[in-house]
């Protein structure tokens, strides 16, 4: 079906054309030859089954330009590439780790059915990414200025693990792990809940391997943009652990995946109860709060506005303890 542009979709376009064309006048491209950077790679460890490739290395050199040295992580896009050079990466996964300046530790997992398309390399660039320099007042845009390629072993691996597991039960909460994947360095567990409701929970967790137990560094909802994804109580996280032992040396059976607790985010508003409990110390500061037309009181724009970071800081802490809501586990996934 067809539609013709109204008035409103040109008005959009040229807005959309206009906001683009600001974007390219603020930010300033250079060349490789305005770089100076001596960026080395040094593999790990790379291995690939059925259903994945999981490739570890270090990167190893400060990115410098004329206009403030770039500190965040230097990947770029990396490609898997199969016996005839086509790129078969499917979808990708990379956790970039900060070591110190200008060092890096980067796991990559790219997902494809690897069974039918067989990797032979992957390719690694540095640059081709954009920072915002203070010095300038703009967007820098780093050209690409390095390719490392690194060859896939001949044979797939059989100790990589990728899996959907059964589902547990606690509390009402049902848990099932939908990917778990491992490397010398980190662990990537793709773990989904059916939360009390839609709304913004969290999760505390660990995994155990062998007699060690180690505590997630950060979880993720991979497709948090999708309207969907947080109308569901249904929900997927991804979770990291970094500095995990050496998968390889782990008995099977040994390995183990625990949701501790769930717990939900301080919330921006709440309802008429939980205003009771947080209305005395917000009056305290002089923050008298009327309910909005569907009888929620909304805290934390009127605490930001004090301007007080001691007082702001009290605040939030405060009222995350009073309206603390939690579900406790455990919910155990044994991984084998």
């Amino acid at each position: 079906m067809k539609k013709k542009l109204t008035t409103a979709y040109v008005l959009a376009g040229l807005i959309a054309v206009t906001m683009l064309a600001a974007a390219y006048l603020n930010r300033i491209y250079i060349s490789p030859s305005q770089q100076e950077n001596n960026i080395t790679a040094e593999l790990k460890w790379i291995s690939y089954d059925a259903g994945h490739v999981a490739i570890e290395y270090d990167i190893n050199g400060v990115i410098q330009t004329q206009y403030g040295n770039y500190t965040d992580c230097p990947i770029g896009i990396s490609e898997v590439s199969s016996k005839t050079g086509k790129n078969i990466a499917g979808e990708t996964y990379t956790s970039c780790r900060f070591i110190s300046e200008g060092r890096y530790s980067v796991t990559q997992f790219f997902y494809n059915d690897f069974q039918g398309k067989t990797p032979k390399k992957v390719k690694v660039r540095i640059g081709d990414i954009t920072f915002f320099s203070l010095q300038s007042g703009k967007e820098i845009h780093i050209p690409l200025l390095k390719t490392f390629t690194f060859d896939l072993p001949d044979q797939p691996s059989s100790k990589v693990t990728s899996f959907p597991s059964q589902v547990v039960e606690a509390n009402g909460i049902e848990m099932f792990v939908s990917k778990a994947n491992f490397t010398p360095r980190l662990g990537k567990v793709d773990v989904c809940l059916t939360l009390p409701d839609n709304g913004d929970w969290g999760i505390d967790a660990y995994i155990i391997m062998g007699d060690q137990t180690i505590p997630i560094d950060y979880w993720e909802i991979p497709d948090f943009r999708n309207p969907e994804t947080l109308q569901n109580n249904k929900r997927c996280f991804t979770t990291v652990a970094s500095n995990v032992p050496d998968f390889r040396e782990i008995k099977p059976g040994e390995i183990s995946f625990i949701v501790n607790k769930i717990y939900r985010n301080m919330p921006d508003c709440t309802d008429a109860i939980g205003f009771e409990k947080i209305k005395d110390e917000l009056e305290a500061y002089g923050i008298k709060i009327e309910p909005d037309p569907a009888g929620y009181y909304c805290f934390s724009g009127p605490i930001v506005d004090l301007g007080d970071s001691s007082a702001n800081a009290h605040l939030f802490s405060y009222i995350q303890e009073a309206l603390k809501e939690e579900v406790e586990g455990p919910l155990t996934v044994t991984i084998k």
